[in-house]
């Protein structure tokens, strides 16, 4: 992967965290995709989150639902270059989570 990283790639803690199902309290789980907070900014992610939910937190976090995640993949894929590696990238990850999960959580810094 180009943007995103898995826990055991992760090099320090400036990463959000996108994190299957609802938050319960633990942070940086195997099975949860992160993504630099260099790259959320400069690839404008948070803009196209926000966007979609505009309840979203990049410092808390956000719980984000299927329809919430088209909308917001939708948006990200009409823009051409990085952005599209980037979010499809999260949204292989997102496909798996949303077989058995109705949120994710995305986990600000």
């Amino acid at each position: 992967m180009k943007y995103c990283c898995t826990e055991s790639d992760r090099k320090g803690t400036c990463y959000h965290e996108f994190r299957k199902g609802k938050f319960t309290g633990s942070f940086w789980n195997e099975d949860s995709l992160l993504i630099h907070d260099d790259n959320l900014y400069s690839l404008y992610l948070a803009n196209i989150f926000r966007s979609v939910v505009p309840s979203y937190n990049e410092y808390g976090e956000t719980e984000i639902i299927k329809e919430q995640w088209n909308e917001i993949y939708r948006r990200a894929s009409e823009i051409d270059g990085e952005i599209k590696i980037a979010i499809d990238e999260i949204n292989c990850w997102a496909e798996i989570v949303f077989k058995t999960e109705d949120v994710f959580t995305i986990l600000g810094i």
